[in-house]
């Protein structure tokens, strides 16, 4: 299984023997397979290709000085999220539910060589990032996410989920050439808009081919013979799970958009929080509605867990391929400010500076909030799915002493010493890492008990429900 991986690092091994024998060879292969070196490489491998396929897609191609040092300094996890999750964790989630249905169907052993390479592309930008496994920066950096996941609806923040969602998407867009003064616009880049030949193979035509390819693998696996019954048409089934979240989202923004155009200019005045609030009833409804359609599909399997991965493949495509094509060929270019996404919390649409926009931009951003919510709850689940991976190491006894000694070579005599805190830093930091603490228990709970519970009282969930059948 670990060949390849030897492979890998067979010339420098031969170097290191040629120029200082056998001993200093194994050593220094020894510290590179104790130092992860094989995870860094295939996530370093992916983050060059994906560069070169977007600059072949998107152009902006330029030399970026970036030394040639390495981190000492801790960066929190939304940062290395938003940085990366573009170029390798969403790949590689996507890869990982495959591997998963695959070990669960033909579990052979030759498949751990897949899994560590494919959770090399999602947990790399962690295990790599210094004092990762500190338990209080670890809590903190818990509400640092909560906190960047929700802000950026009622006032303009540079560092925002929302931010990074725009962001993600003018590369093909654009942004529009009016300019309004506004402080928002010197977030945003003079990135140009790409051309749509070279977008319509990476950004249309891949995603549709393979959500048709998952779709008839879920038809095919669909269409067996369940205890004698021929089942109903697995396409029927899967349409409605992929496509109900953004059916739910779509009426949940249409709700409260009348609610935030009346209430919203009355209650401006007194409840300076009433957009954030408005924004939070929608994401955490979009939650909601994700989890339970998921369980729906886990449901209409009747509870089996192979199908029900194979169908959130298929169902990620789906919404995948509907998502690419919506901002490829629908969408228009966007503002360079912040401006429509505060109004449509808020209901404040005149006296923004949008001008006749006033009267397009609702619908658009109407469209653009319902891929938005799909988008939002599933990086909150695929985000705390890392976070509850990453929080299993904080078990070991001085795992952060021992991980700091893996990437530096440093003794723990000799490491940096962390840093100083007032008494009242100290108990700012203590009274965050036991709220947000419990928050991450209880989160952690919660997703424990979707899984765990329909998979160990499978026989006493099974009800009869003529509807379902029909699915």
């Amino acid at each position: 299984i670990f060949l390849v991986f030897f492979i890998a690092f067979l010339p420098l091994f031969l170097q290191e023997l040629t120029d200082h024998g056998t001993g200093s060879a194994l050593i220094r292969l020894g510290k590179h397979f104790m130092s992860l070196s094989p995870i860094f490489e295939v996530f370093s491998t992916q983050i060059y290709s994906n560069s070169i396929l977007n600059n072949l897609t998107f152009g902006g191609a330029r030399y970026i000085a970036t030394g040639r040092g390495f981190a000492t300094t801790r960066l929190s996890f939304s940062i290395l999220y938003s940085r990366f999750a573009g170029p390798s964790i969403y790949l590689g989630m996507r890869t990982i539910l495959i591997i998963l249905y695959i070990t669960m169907s033909i579990w052979m052993p030759h498949l751990i060589y897949f899994w560590i390479s494919v959770l090399s592309l999602c947990i790399a930008p962690f295990v790599f990032n210094p004092h990762q496994f500190a338990f209080a920066d670890f809590i903190i950096d818990y509400r640092e996410f909560l906190r960047w996941m929700s802000r950026g609806n009622a006032r303009t923040h540079s560092n925002a989920w929302i931010g990074y969602c725009r962001l993600s998407r003018t590369a093909i867009t654009g942004f529009k050439k009016k300019r309004l003064g506004f402080p928002s616009e010197k977030l945003s880049g003079d990135s140009p808009r790409a051309k749509f030949k070279n977008v319509i193979v990476a950004e249309i035509i891949a995603p549709i081919c393979l959500a048709i390819i998952f779709t008839i693998a879920y038809m095919f696996v669909g269409a067996f013979p369940v205890n004698g019954k021929v089942p109903p048409s697995p396409l029927i089934r899967i349409g409605v799970v992929a496509i109900g979240p953004l059916v739910w989202n779509a009426a949940v923004l249409l709700v409260l958009f009348f609610v935030s155009v009346f209430l919203g200019p009355v209650l401006s005045g007194c409840c300076v929080k009433f957009p954030a609030v408005i924004a939070s009833i929608a994401h955490i409804l979009a939650l909601v509605g994700m989890v339970a359609f998921f369980e729906f599909l886990w449901f209409l399997e009747r509870w089996d867990a192979s199908h029900a991965v194979l169908g959130i493949i298929a169902i990620i495509a789906i919404q995948r391929a509907v998502n690419k094509v919506f901002i490829a060929l629908v969408l228009t270019r966007e503002f360079k400010h912040d401006e429509t996404n505060k109004a449509w919390w808020s209901g404040k649409w005149y006296g923004v500076g949008l001008g006749h926009h006033a009267m397009s931009q609702p619908a658009r951003e109407f469209g653009v909030k319902i891929l938005e919510l799909s988008l939002w709850s599933g990086d909150f689940l695929l985000a705390h799915f890392l976070l509850f991976l990453l929080a299993i190491p904080l078990a070991i006894p001085f795992v952060d002493s021992a991980h700091s000694t893996m990437l530096f070579w440093l003794r723990p005599s000799k490491q940096i010493r962390p840093p100083l805190y007032t008494s009242k830093q100290r108990r700012q930091r203590r009274n965050i890492v036991i709220k947000y603490g419990f928050i991450f228990v209880i989160m952690f709970a919660i997703f424990a008990a979707l899984v765990a519970i329909p998979a160990v009282f499978r026989e006493v969930l099974d009800l009869n429900c003529p509807f379902c059948d029909l699915l």
